[in-house]
């Protein structure tokens, strides 16, 4: 029986009716209109809402079932993966190839940034920090009598204190947070 070239797909008795599907004899290809266009949907019978959702531009969202999709990747631009959500792997993250690096973007309650020592020492204003964050310190440009750096304090959510152990420090200090995994 020879190959077909078309196969049609039905889910409850309706065809898909995409704008054009191609088999020739290579991949399907599913088009859209525009580039916002649900091409490919996956539902559970008895959810609410598509577990999966696949744009013509390539959009992949992700949901649960029991509300709309909350989860999407998708490429921004010029070669990057973007994620709305918390990206998480079981394995490890790896740059393959040399000078590639992380990004932490700094500024109102981030993760990442710098602090000048008055006196020896410096309040960090951020949200983010956890009676459990991991908190590393390095000067970046030494001033005064340069003695060694610690988190002397911290309020969850509010701040935490960097402290040299001379009064008379006044490096401006580099300092990286995270958090173990749960």
């Amino acid at each position: 029986m020879p190959s077909p070239t078309y196969v049609p797909v039905v889910q409850n008795g309706v065809a898909l009716t995409p704008t054009s599907v191609t088999v020739d004899p290579g991949p399907v290809a599913i088009v859209g209109e525009t580039d916002t266009d649900d091409v490919l949907t996956v539902k559970v019978d008895d959810d609410a809402f598509n577990q999966l959702v696949v744009n013509a531009n390539g959009r992949v969202e992700l949901g649960g079932g029991d509300a709309p999709p909350d989860v999407a990747l998708f490429r921004d631009g010029s070669v990057r993966l973007h994620t709305t959500n918390t990206f998480v792997t079981e394995g490890d993250l790896v740059l393959d190839v040399a000078g590639g690096g992380l990004f932490v973007r700094e500024g109102a309650n981030a993760r990442s940034g710098v602090a000048t020592l008055v006196a020896g020492a410096a309040t960090v204003n951020t949200t983010e920090v956890t009676a459990n964050s991991r908190i590393q310190l390095t000067s970046q440009a030494d001033g005064g009598t340069v003695g060694f750096l610690r988190v002397s304090a911290r309020v969850a959510g509010t701040s935490f204190t960097i402290t040299s152990s001379s009064g008379t420090d006044t490096s401006t200090v580099a300092w990286f947070m995270v958090e173990p995994a749960s």
